[in-house]
């Protein structure tokens, strides 16, 4: 069989050939178009098949990766190869978390099965210009577990917004202990860039990993006067959810000690416990002189009501109009990372996981500093207010 890489680099970079792929229905009806449109009406399923296995392999060159633009969606950055992963949109994403918007895509579009095209950093580099600039309408910082997941689902059910939840390319981005701060930076801006060009009349918002707000130099650099909302919680209510299902940045994850050195555990740590303690006070102590700053506004997870929903949408110029608020507050009903299941509050079972000693542990190390940064009550006054994010 004749070599394909000219054919696949036309089909990746062509509306007409991709608009015309997505019209199949089966594995058979795409290899059906693909032999069509590449003049290979002989080749069997297996050769065609192991053809595009091998282009899927092998680096785009940097000016079919410049006329991806607009049309792929960046999905995912490995560190090892620094090579970038694409696929195809499926409209905007509603899903509590961005990887799980991704899976959405794979499953719906019949194509992301088959065809994975893969650039390199220098690919993403000439993709500048080619889409218009992004100015994102808001991001979301916040110390995990504390309505992050609630509020950006929220957000994502207005009509002219679009919400990259925890973005699995933007965070492996970042982590990447071989690019400096300013080829990050430019990455990050152009990976924006590209993600918001495919959602045309929608306006941006990005909800950070909690670990994030330790590149908070670098993206407020970035983006100076973008709206900034951070959110906080009890502190023992967010490490009685960690014990139940810990994150990535509370579960000694090695890759993530070139963020911070409290994120590795230490011989000299006594506990889990102990540790996520210490990674908690890093986070708190993190985001206390933002609060300070103009354009960063602090809630507490008790706070998290339908109204002051509608007052962060207002703060990132979007729009919510009454049915844009019928859609938050059915969305509040809803379990925030299971939305197919109805709320259901939890909180007499996380004050119950800790021994009165870890509590006032907890307590004497960190609510302190919790009281600095939300000095508001934490009294809960009913179901409707909150939707359990654990």
């Amino acid at each position: 069989m004749r070599d394909l890489r000219s054919a696949y680099h036309e089909l990746v970079c062509s509306p007409a050939q991709l608009a015309l792929c997505r019209q199949a229905h089966s594995v058979a009806d795409l290899l059906a178009t693909l032999r069509s449109l590449w003049g290979v009406g002989d080749a069997s399923d297996a050769l065609l098949l192991q053809a595009i296995d091998a282009l899927n392999r092998q680096a785009l060159p940097d000016a079919v990766t410049a006329d991806m633009a607009g049309l792929w969606l960046p999905r995912l950055y490995r560190v090892r190869s620094q090579r970038l992963h694409w696929c195809l949109p499926d409209g905007p994403a509603t899903e509590p978390f961005h990887d799980e918007y991704l899976s959405r895509c794979w499953q719906g579009i019949l194509l992301n099965q088959l065809v994975t095209p893969q650039s390199t950093l220098q690919g993403l580099t000439a993709c500048r210009g080619r889409v218009p600039k992004a100015h994102p309408a808001g991001f979301i910082f916040h110390l995990s577990r504390c309505g992050s997941t609630l509020l950006s689902g929220c957000l994502s059910e207005l009509d002219n917004a679009v919400v990259f939840s925890e973005s699995p390319v933007l965070t492996e981005l970042l982590l990447d202990p071989a690019l400096s701060p300013q080829e990050k930076r430019a990455h990050i801006a152009g990976l924006i860039d590209l993600k918001a060009s495919l959602f045309p009349g929608r306006r941006v918002v990005v909800k950070w990993n909690a670990w994030d707000i330790y590149q908070w130099d670098l993206l407020r650099g970035l983006y100076p006067s973008v709206p900034v909302v951070a959110l906080v919680r009890d502190p023992a209510q967010i490490l009685a959810s960690h014990h139940a299902q810990a994150g990535r940045h509370m579960s000694g994850d090695p890759s993530m000690a070139g963020v911070a050195p409290v994120f590795s555990p230490s011989a000299g740590v006594a506990s889990l416990l102990e540790h996520r303690m210490r990674v908690l006070e890093g986070l708190m102590e993190r985001m206390l002189p933002l609060k300070a700053l103009p354009g960063v506004a602090v809630f507490d997870y008790p706070h998290l009501r339908s109204e002051t929903l509608a007052q962060i949408a207002r703060m990132f110029s979007l729009r919510c109009d009454a049915a844009g608020q019928r859609r938050i507050e059915q969305r509040m009903q809803r379990n925030a990372k299971l939305p197919g299941t109805r709320f259901q509050p939890d909180s007499a079972r996380k004050a119950a996981v800790f021994e009165a000693s870890e509590r006032g542990t907890i307590e004497r190390r960190l609510s302190s500093l919790h009281r600095q940064l939300a000095p508001l009550p934490q009294q809960i006054t009913s179901r409707q207010e909150l939707v359990d994010v654990c």
